[in-house]
């Protein structure tokens, strides 16, 4: 009798959890990919996405983020019931894009065989001048040093011979020139950055005028940061897509380059959102800052910020971003 009791009592949970594996968001896109063929730079691309719910508990879209600011997205819901189907509009700016172009937009969902998902515009963008890359990204600079950067300039329409005549001031900070190229045709921007770019990152635009009576005027944009004797690495703390009864760890390390030792005199954290600890991995040159979620979060996005604080005369304040997104505990569907 008891034997057969176990054996009921097993085939009821076995039941029970197909039934859970069972009940569960599914997420089918049957266009992934929207080809707008072929555009002058400038237009406007528009194009609306079905994102269907062919599962049997509720979908949810936590988050839409997208490879770049030339895009723009709009939801028309976070919750799909099973069954239904959410429109994701998408507006491309083709303002800044040049040549054969693919922008896509992630969505991070509860679908636990699909959590990111991404939708993409792709086609070709004709304009008179291309500019390889479109944007400089001069990477991490120690201060007091200098970096250098270079873009291609070639004709995008052919037949066309269309050039930059010359490069309007730009900030005091950042220097850049206009040479032929040498390893085929067209022209070369050199750019460059001064050893006495303040701490922390830059964003700069360089504006080009050209002969093309379309676009007579070019804009490139040079960003980086500039860092001292106090590195924080990473440089951001990411926790990802978490559960809310789950509290992950992240490690962040305060490192000293500069000659001199420094201490950490205080760290603020949002006080709501994680608990921290701080330990010397060896004093005065390195320490670890340990950041931990706190249990039982409300479910959304969370988007803030860690503040450290040392005793070195230049840099007393660092800035750390802090990113996570936040699902409801134990609940697949």
């Amino acid at each position: 009798m008891r034997a057969w009791l176990g054996t009921g009592l097993a085939l009821v949970l076995v039941a029970a959890t197909a039934a859970a594996e069972e009940s569960r968001p599914r997420i089918v896109l049957d266009e992934p990919v929207f080809d707008f063929g072929t555009v002058d730079r400038g237009a406007r691309v528009d194009h609306t996405f079905g994102v269907p719910n062919r599962g049997s508990a509720t979908l949810r879209i936590d988050h839409v983020k997208s490879s770049c600011g030339c895009t723009v997205v709009v939801l028309s819901e976070g919750e799909i019931p099973p069954g239904g189907e959410a429109r994701v509009a998408v507006s491309l700016d083709t303002a800044r894009l040049g040549g054969r172009t693919t922008k896509t937009i992630n969505l991070y969902t509860n679908d636990p065989d699909a959590p990111v998902v991404g939708l993409s515009l792709a086609g070709q963008v004709v304009a008179d001048l291309v500019l390889a890359p479109a944007a400089i990204y001069l990477g991490h600079v120690r201060r007091g040093g200098t970096a250098r950067g270079e873009v291609a300039i070639t004709s995008g329409r052919p037949g066309a011979s269309y050039a930059a005549e010359r490069v309007e001031p730009t900030g005091p900070h950042v220097r850049a020139r206009l040479e032929p190229r040498a390893d085929g045709p067209g022209q070369r921007l050199v750019v460059e950055l001064d050893g006495d770019m303040p701490l922390g990152r830059f964003d700069e635009q360089i504006r080009l005028r050209t002969t093309s009576p379309r676009e007579p005027l070019l804009t490139l944009p040079v960003f980086g940061s500039v860092e001292g004797d106090v590195l924080v690495l990473p440089p951001q703390v990411t926790f990802g897509v978490t559960r809310g009864g789950a509290a992950p760890e992240r490690d962040l390390f305060i490192r000293n380059r500069g000659p001199r030792p420094v201490t950490v005199t205080g760290v603020t954290v949002p006080d709501e959102v994680v608990t921290y600890t701080l330990a010397a991995v060896q004093e005065g040159r390195e320490y670890r800052l340990t950041l931990r979620l706190r249990d039982g979060l409300k479910p959304g996005k969370v988007e803030s910020r860690v503040e450290i604080f040392t005793d070195h005369p230049d840099e007393k304040r660092l800035v750390v971003p802090l990113y996570a997104i936040v699902r409801e505990a134990g609940k697949r569907g």
